[in-house]
């Protein structure tokens, strides 16, 4: 789906009151080596939501080498038979690092711009039960902004507090513009 269908759409589910004060924007570097990109949302011209490729690379390989060298964790050792590499206890560990890294970042709302492109091609096929239930942070973040989520039913939520922050955040600037005082 092109990205201005996408955008179009997202910009459907949003609530009377955040339409033209939300922006969604999204933008390429073609001329940085593949391309990288950056998705960004703004509330009155005030950025919310960044998601950047050359911010969240950089990000996580200072942390993912930074958790190598705590975990002393070894190079994958060489071996004519490539499903050997492959299949070494090395590689597993690494790749454990690297999503540990990853999901650090998140939590600490760094995302890459496909962190973003990915639930926001989906959302649009979503009932907003399942928005709202969602594994992904991002889905869930964005149904606090949806139409379909009624004043009552946003009055009535209560987070556990684990919550993730955007989560949060995007329910309070929903609870803010709705005038609703039952905001966490």
């Amino acid at each position: 789906m092109q990205w201005s269908k996408t955008k179009t759409t997202l910009e459907r589910f949003l609530c009377d009151k955040l339409k033209g004060r939300i922006q969604i924007y999204a933008t390429i570097y073609r001329k940085s080596h593949d391309g990288p990109s950056r998705v960004w949302i703004t509330f009155d011209k005030k950025e919310i939501l960044s998601a950047s490729d050359l911010t969240y690379v950089v990000k996580h390989e200072k942390l993912y080498q930074q958790m190598k060298e705590e975990k002393q964790l070894e190079e994958i050792p060489y071996h004519p038979d490539w499903n050997d590499m492959f299949n070494s206890k090395e590689r597993q560990e690494l790749i454990k690092a690297s999503e540990t890294a990853e999901q650090i970042m998140i939590n600490q709302n760094i995302f890459g711009s496909y962190h973003l492109y990915v639930p926001f091609m989906e959302y649009g096929s979503l009932s907003i039960e399942q928005a709202m239930n969602s594994d992904n942070v991002i889905i869930r973040a964005y149904s606090m902004l949806d139409r379909r989520l009624g004043k009552r039913r946003l009055e009535k939520l209560n987070f556990p507090t684990d919550t993730h922050p955007l989560i949060v955040h995007f329910y309070n600037l929903r609870c803010d513009v709705e005038r609703i005082t039952r905001c966490e």
